[in-house]
C-alpha cells in the first residue's frame, strides 16, 4: 500500500507568506486605480455640469440660485426640467452614506454660483469665478471647496480661514489626501473680498 506525503507546516507557512506579500502589494495599487477612476469620473462630470450650466445661463440670463438648497441635488434640479441641460443629476463618486456631511449634503457635486440678477461680488472663496463645483474628494467631507473653517475639531468662521482655501485635493499629497476636488466657472474680473485669494494651480 502506497503513502500519500503531504504538504509539510513548513511549507503551508511558505506558501501563506507569499500570498500575504502579493495581497500587501496587490491590494494599494487596486485602491489607488480605484480613487485615480473616481477623480476622472470627477472631471468628466463637472465638464457635463460646466456646459449644462454655461447653457442654462444663456436661456435665463444668470446661474442656477442655489442659497439654502440642501440636500445639494436640490441646487442642480433646476437643470433637467422643465429643459433638460442635463438627463439625471450626476452623484458625487466620493459621497458616503457613512460619512457625518452625507444627511446634510447629500449625494450630488456642491455648487455655489453668483446670482447675476443680485450679486455683484465674488463671495464664499469663488476665488474670481462665476461658480464653483466641488466633490468630497477621497476623504469623503464636504469642506465647501477648500473654504470649510470647522475641520477636526478645529472651529473658525465661515470662509476660508487666513484667505486661502486650506482644503483642496491634491492627488501629490498622495491619493488618499483630504480635501476636494474643485472646478471653476468663468472669472468674473472683480473681487470684493480680498481675503479670497486664489490658490496656486487653480
Amino acid at each position: 500500500m502506497g503513502f500519500k506525503r503531504g504538504f509539510t507546516l513548513i511549507e503551508l507557512l511558505i506558501v501563506v507568506a507569499i500570498i500575504g506579500i502579493l495581497a500587501a502589494i496587490a491590494v494599494p495599487n487596486f485602491l489607488n486605480a480605484q480613487i485615480r477612476a473616481k477623480v476622472a469620473r470627477c472631471v468628466s462630470d463637472m465638464k457635463t455640469l460646466e456646459t449644462a450650466l454655461e447653457m442654462y445661463r444663456l436661456d435665463a440670463g444668470s446661474y442656477p440660485i442655489y442659497y439654502g438648497q440642501t440636500p445639494n441635488v436640490l441646487r442642480w434640479y433646476v437643470l433637467t426640467s422643465p429643459i433638460a441641460y442635463i438627463g439625471s443629476v450626476p452623484t458625487d463618486p466620493f459621497f458616503s452614506v457613512t460619512s457625518e456631511d452625507a444627511a446634510q449634503w447629500g449625494s450630488a457635486y456642491d455648487l455655489t454660483a453668483i446670482n447675476l440678477a443680485r450679486d455683484n461680488y465674488d463671495w464664499d472663496c469663488l476665488w474670481g469665478a462665476y461658480y464653483r463645483i466641488n466633490a468630497w474628494g477621497p476623504d469623503g467631507r464636504n469642506d465647501w471647496g477648500g473654504c470649510r473653517a470647522t475641520r477636526s475639531g478645529r472651529q473658525g468662521s465661515f470662509g476660508c480661514p487666513n484667505g486661502v482655501p486650506n482644503f483642496l485635493y491634491q492627488s501629490s499629497n498622495g491619493l488618499v489626501s483630504d480635501g476636494d476636488i474643485v472646478w471653476l466657472g468663468p472669472k468674473t474680473g472683480r473681487r470684493k473680498k480680498p481675503d479670497c485669494k486664489i490658490p496656486n494651480g487653480i
